[in-house]
């Protein structure tokens, strides 16, 4: 597989895909890896779905065919046409971005911008050195600090729908922030193949987020073995970098879980002296619940107690974001609700834009004879879209229910259950087109309208397209009865034509 994602690196994880089988089966879980091939064996004339995961993208699933399709394109979903009550999403947000380092003596200063600008509208880079903060503001929104790894590209990115909203901090392409996004929104699914990498390729490790990832998933499942097997392989690589911080909160877990409370007191100390927040939000999250634990009464809880005092500000002022993000007007004060006008210091102006990207998947087929009686006349049963490629018999173009939608998983949902459920007795997906083929001897017209009034009313789909021979139907309300009866002329009339 190899995803497309402009500014990432070779070999970062961009996301997870699954390939599932007719038979809902999964065939494998892959990483999606930039600018490299990952080959998936599918069954030779098997139509597979693919559908995959990406924090930088909504990924549009796509259905291929083992021995025809070599390559197959997870692109960014499609977006559907919005009424003119929609409110439209991803509208350009303005503002300010200022960098904030750190000090050799723990005081945060405002560093010069014209190191950030990258020529892009909404991209900025971080300077070599250690941990550092990039703080959003401007307008009316109020000034949030992210604590930011150093020498790394990141794009600002719009959190609501509203040009003064929030303004997210995101790596351009970071294998851990990858991870960690999954983690975030419990993709646990996805996020146990992106962390498979971290273990397979000892390459991909070093740098502080994906390190980090990794550490905090096994901390998140409460795996002691892979914990304590994760603090082996980082050793001291981080200890004077921006994620020392981090390891010290894992440290503390781990000295917890194994119930070592005279290692405990040190990690704790340590923590209260470097005076700051972990770099990645899940490391505040994880010291909290720590903190939160009774405290043996053999050990003296003043560490505790200072790091408790020092946490609580961040904690109160944290944001929803994989990197510790906070409200604040000075990197050193975390408050709910500090104010809008910009502090004194250099900052850069930025304007977001929209992006788009692909992911490309390069497809090897199986050796293998399994066929499909119907793709043939499946192909041509779509053939009265285009009169002057009419096939030669007729007939069989009517034998054909076509449901036509933009979502393939859609589609595939619509398959599943039609064959869970016994209500159609053959069932193909159309190779190349958004649609499936639904054989109508045996079809139970009732269920059928069931089901495509359940994807209506659910939201998963907005309009159905049918159609049986040359006639053709636009599906957009979600009343059963109403359906069945569209249902109905559908069949009368297409069998005439």
């Amino acid at each position: 597989m190899a995803p497309a994602v402009p500014s990432a690196r070779p070999g970062t994880v961009v996301g997870a895909a699954e390939v599932l089988d007719p038979g809902n089966r999964c065939l494998g879980h892959v990483p999606l890896r930039a600018e490299m091939s990952t080959l998936v064996e599918i069954p030779y004339e098997e139509q597979c779905l693919v559908y995959g995961w990406s924090p930088y993208l909504s990924v549009q699933p796509v259905v291929v065919t083992g021995g025809r399709t070599e390559q197959a394109v997870l692109s960014a979903r499609r977006v559907k046409a919005k009424g003119p009550g929609d409110e439209v999403a991803g509208r350009a947000a303005n503002g300010w971005v200022r960098l904030w380092g750190r000090e050799p003596d723990g005081r945060w200063t405002v560093r010069d911008p014209s190191g950030m600008a990258t020529g892009g509208a909404a991209t900025v880079a971080t300077p070599l050195g250690s941990l550092a903060v990039l703080q959003i503001g401007g307008g009316r929104r109020r000034p949030v600090c992210t604590l930011v790894p150093e020498g790394s590209l990141f794009t600002l990115e719009p959190a609501e729908r509203r040009p003064q909203g929030r303004v997210e901090v995101r790596p351009v392409a970071d294998s851990g922030f990858t991870l960690l996004e999954a983690l975030r929104l419990g993709e646990w699914g996805w996020a146990t193949v992106v962390e498979r990498v971290w273990w397979d390729d000892p390459s991909v490790r070093g740098t502080p987020l994906f390190d980090l990832a990794v550490g905090y998933l096994a901390c998140r499942r409460g795996d002691l073995e892979r914990a304590s097997q994760w603090r082996e392989e980082t050793g001291d690589h981080h200890e004077s970098g921006p994620a020392w911080i981090d390891v010290l909160a894992v440290d503390t877990w781990l000295a917890r879980r194994r119930g070592e409370w005279p290692d405990l007191s040190e990690p704790l100390a340590r923590l209260a002296d470097m005076r700051g927040a972990p770099l990645v939000a899940e490391g505040l999250d994880l010291l909290a619940s720590e903190l939160a634990r009774p405290a043996p009464e053999s050990r003296d809880p003043e560490p505790a107690e200072a790091l408790r005092h020092l946490l609580t500000p961040y904690l109160r002022a944290s944001l929803s974001s994989s990197l510790t993000s906070f409200t604040a007007a000075h990197p050193e004060e975390p408050e709910p609700r500090p104010p809008m006008k910009a502090q004194a210091g250099a900052a850069l102006p930025f304007r977001v834009k929209a992006d788009t990207n692909a992911l490309r998947i390069q497809w090897r087929g199986l050796s293998g004879e399994t066929t499909h009686s119907m793709h043939r006349a499946v192909d041509r049963a779509l053939l009265p879209r285009e009169p002057a490629l009419m096939a030669d018999e007729p007939e069989e173009l009517r034998e054909w229910l076509i449901v036509e939608d933009e979502d393939p998983m859609v589609l595939w949902r619509l398959s599943r259950s039609l064959l869970d459920e016994g209500i159609a007795a053959g069932i193909s997906l159309v190779p190349g087109r958004d649609a499936v083929a639904v054989a109508l001897p045996g079809l139970r017209v009732g269920p059928v309208a069931a089901l495509l009034a359940s994807l209506l009313g659910e939201g998963r789909a907005r309009r159905l397209g049918l159609s049986v021979g040359g006639e053709r139907r636009e599906l957009d309300v979600a009343d059963v009865a109403e359906v069945e009866r569209i249902l109905a002329v559908l069949l009368r009339e297409g069998h005439r034509s």
